[in-house]
């Protein structure tokens, strides 16, 4: 989530703000006389208000009704667990806005009222408000009731309460408390130690996180596990690989810059996140929208436009092809060994040879394809860009069929749906493949393929073949 998304969501309740604001200020200059509250008071408790009103509606309003519903997470520092497993900025960020979130909360109360200025109290206050907001997201199924929210939630409400009351003691103190400094910097300094921590013993393992992890293990309790397939015990050996384009912003910006001056398009604002993704805005002399969006779990982009061809007019299909082979040679882009075909009347595409033993392998390849749609004008209608080039790096020992198994039942995988008691998982086969971590390497993995319940409702299980 970048800026541009949190302003975004953040409005409309600054709005709903703003019309409580007018409502009490009224009511304010008509029963100031009659409660006798000053306008310094008064601002403040507009103030508390307004942030109720908007934290409230963040956290539930802006959600459908019972998407959630009845979803619990009473794992403490899963969301911890999940932003290692990913390594990810966008759930690193999740976690301090929901300790930023309630800043507000610890400075305004004791400003407010000196009873507030009690620690217990506030930490009462802070548990309550917060419980309040989990439970009726609960009840609502717009959210998900979690420990770790509850957690950052209240932390949040401490850093802002040890923050205000520093500077509440060295007013009526005239000098600065040393015990109140340390508070005030205490949470604030935890967090930047544990990402430093984090980022050191990230940067110093061999090879990245891989995202499928789990952030808590499956309850295996009261589920049935059948097993019809063989499992060797034997170890082996398995090539990893390394693929220099995961998360590499310079070569999306690079990107990006060449679309727009290959179909002379204007990029609109900066880059934007999706949750992992990446994503930027074109647009074309006639008004036409583009958009270029990046996995940047694998390097793979497309490029399409948001308006389609109303009449799909007969076009000449080869000037378009040569100058989209020019350029993708220019750019490095296309392997030579890319075989070329043409789907149909405006679409063409290149696809590179299957490789099967990626296991024994151990050399250099390119794998995946490149799919465009042309369109009446010069810019295509869309580019489908599935390539990766992968270096192999190393080979390491893996865990055995038997041993992933061992994982496996000890919950240690995820799937969409939890399972639930009652449940019978049946295994029917398991592959070695393969799955980029999150420093760009092509690390093996065990896929098992499964079914819960019923033989149609399969599942796919992924668990680490590398220990």
């Amino acid at each position: 989530m970048d800026l541009i998304s949190i302003v975004s969501g953040l409005l409309p309740y600054v709005l709903y703000s703003i019309f409580f604001i007018i409502l009490m200020m009224l009511g304010y200059f008509i029963f100031r006389k009659k409660y006798k509250i000053s306008a310094t008071k008064f601002i403040l408790i507009i103030l508390l208000v307004c942030w109720g009103v908007v934290v409230f509606g963040i956290t539930t309003l802006s959600r459908p009704a019972a998407f959630f519903e009845g979803q619990v997470n009473l794992s403490l520092f899963s969301g911890y667990v999940n932003a290692w497993n990913q390594w990810s900025f966008s759930e690193f960020q999740l976690i301090l806005l929901n300790v930023l979130m309630f800043v507000p909360l610890g400075i305004l109360l004791p400003i407010i009222h000196h009873k507030n200025k009690s620690f217990w109290r506030m930490l009462v206050i802070s548990i309550t408000f917060t419980l309040c907001i989990e439970v009726f997201q609960f009840v609502t199924g717009k959210g998900i009731f979690e420990l770790d929210d509850l957690l950052h939630n209240t932390i949040g409400s401490l850093a802002g309460y040890f923050f205000v009351m520093l500077f509440i003691q060295y007013r009526e103190q005239r000098k600065w408390n040393l015990a109140a400094t340390v508070k005030a910097l205490s949470i604030p300094l935890f967090f930047v130690l544990l990402f430093i921590v984090a980022s050191l013993v990230y940067n110093a393992q061999e090879f990245g996180n891989l995202p499928f992890k789990p952030a808590q293990k499956q309850s295996m309790e009261q589920i049935k596990i059948e097993l019809e397939t063989k499992l060797s015990s034997k170890t082996i050996d398995a090539c990893v690989y390394y693929n220099k384009d995961v998360k590499d912003l310079k070569r999306l910006k690079s990107i990006a810059q060449n679309l727009s001056k290959q179909f002379n398009i204007e990029q609109q604002g900066n880059m934007r996140l999706e949750g992992e993704n990446r994503k930027f805005n074109f647009v074309d002399e006639e008004g036409i929208y583009y958009s270029l969006d990046s996995r940047m779990v694998d390097g793979s982009w497309s490029f399409s436009s948001h308006t389609m061809d109303e009449e799909r007019l007969k076009i000449d299909m080869e000037p378009q092809k040569q100058l989209i082979e020019n350029w993708l040679s220019e750019e490095k882009l296309l392997p030579t060994n890319a075989m070329y075909q043409q789907q149909d009347d405006r679409t063409l595409r290149w696809e590179l040879p299957e490789i099967d033993n990626l296991q024994s392998l151990c050399e250099n390849f390119s794998e995946g394809f490149m799919i465009t749609t042309l369109s009446n004008l010069e810019i295509p209608e869309s580019i489908i860009y599935e390539i990766t080039d992968n270096k192999f790096v190393a080979k390491k020992q893996i865990i055995s069929e038997q041993q992933a198994f061992e994982a496996l039942l000890n919950g240690e995988f995820s799937i969409y749906n939890d399972l639930k008691k009652g449940d019978t998982l049946t295994v029917t086969d398991i592959l070695l493949s393969y799955s980029y971590d999150t420093k760009g390497y092509y690390q093996p993995v065990y896929n098992f393929t499964a079914s819960v319940n019923d033989p149609d409702f399969t599942v796919n299980i992924e668990v680490p073949a590398i220990q």
